[in-house]
């Protein structure tokens, strides 16, 4: 019987460790991962207002903190028996997409991706993002402004990038200015509207950009 472990596992927000146990033949016989850090949510959020939780979660993960904002804010909604406006269900989209794409970029470019880009014979010592921007500045380019962009669209739509805190019971606490809205528009007009160019400066493709434009009433 041989064991391999694999600790830490290092392309994932967290820390985590794995096991693979090899029988005598050397094949699988068993696997294991293992999440060695001690969070604590669980424990310390029993007792406290359920208003709360959405401003506590959202502090689980620096990746995702969207998601669980957001799933712990439709759960007080069930509790509390209530539906958000159509507006205010908007402004949860809104900010959720624009989060899903930005999230997505981090994790793969900044976590899993260099495995793949670089290849997994590459050295540890530059199969990472800066390795990435090294061997292929453009692509380090497009990342950084890619991130940028969605940094600045969650700011202006909820006032603040990362670990949200405007999901509530029954809709969204910050509206949506006109003035901000103007800026959320900012980009498809750097781009003449032209919507591959703005697809693309936003990580999206055009379909999924065509789209978002309709359900947030900017095709007028």
């Amino acid at each position: 019987m041989k064991t391999i472990t694999i600790a830490p596992v290092t392309r994932i927000e967290g820390h985590a460790k794995v096991t693979i146990n090899l029988d005598d033949s050397g094949n699988v016989a068993d696997t294991f991962v293992n999440v060695v850090e001690l969070r604590g949510f669980e424990k310390f959020c029993i007792g406290r207002p359920v208003e709360e939780l959405p401003r506590i979660v959202t502090s689980i993960c620096g990746v995702c903190p969207w998601h669980h904002h957001l799933a712990s804010a439709k759960a007080n909604d069930a509790v509390f028996g209530v539906t958000p406006p159509p507006t205010g269900t908007k402004l949860r989209d809104l900010c959720q997409s624009i989060a899903f794409c930005s999230d997505k970029i981090l994790h793969f470019f900044f976590l899993a991706g260099p495995d793949f880009v670089m290849g997994p014979d590459a050295d540890y010592s530059v199969r990472n993002v800066i390795g990435i921007v090294q061997s292929n500045p453009e692509i380090g380019k497009k990342v950084v402004r890619a991130r940028h962009l969605g940094t600045q669209m969650l700011n202006i739509a909820s006032g603040k990038s990362i670990h949200p805190v405007t999901a509530v019971p029954g809709g969204f606490s910050k509206p949506l200015t006109e003035k901000e809205r103007d800026k959320l528009l900012a980009t498809l007009q750097r781009h003449n509207w032209h919507r591959k160019r703005s697809a693309r400066a936003l990580g999206m493709d055009r379909t999924t950009l065509w789209r978002k434009m309709k359900k947030y009433g900017l095709l007028d």
